[in-house]
């Protein structure tokens, strides 16, 4: 399960496309466009059955809508993962990541790792990794979405088990 910023329908194809231009270039797998999302904090392999805790979590830490803007290019060697992202990170985008990384926190998963949030391009990629600007590719963000990853052989699919709308 992770907590996501999903773009909306009329940028998820021309990400789609970069995605497949990246993946290609980075010698990766493209991201199909109805699994692009910008996560924002990763629960992991947790039972249905703690939900109510991820909930609450989603809850308390839905703010302000804000507008995202995605326009650097980059990738986390390591990981095989070319991904999008931002060059200047709304503030809220950082808020809403601390806070829920809090709430994770509390419930026993601990990320060392520097928040970055990021829209993933491609996987398995071998490199190489593109750097530098691209898009830029925005949108209003006005809700958070709690995901939860199905493996099945084409690839995960990913389901939203809930959504709050960002209140102003």
């Amino acid at each position: 399960m992770f907590f996501a910023l999903v773009p909306p329908p009329s940028l998820r194809q021309p990400l789609a496309w970069l995605a497949g231009d990246v993946a290609q270039r980075a010698h990766g797998r493209p991201i199909p466009a109805e699994n692009l999302h910008v996560t924002v904090a990763f629960v992991g392999a947790w039972p249905l059955s703690g939900l109510s805790r991820w909930i609450a979590a989603g809850k308390r830490c839905a703010a302000g809508p804000m507008h995202v803007t995605l326009d650097a290019l980059g990738g986390f060697r390591r990981a095989g993962i070319a991904w999008l992202g931002s060059s200047a990170p709304p503030g809220p985008l950082l808020d809403l990541g601390r806070c829920l990384n809090i709430e994770l926190a509390d419930a026993g998963i601990v990320d060392d790792r520097a928040f970055h949030p990021h829209l993933t391009l491609a996987r398995k990629c071998r490199g190489p990794f593109p750097r530098g600007s691209v898009g830029p590719h925005d949108w209003d963000v006005d809700a958070l979405s709690l995901m939860q990853s199905h493996a099945a052989a084409a690839g995960a699919r990913y389901a939203v088990l809930r959504q709050w709308r960002l209140r102003g």
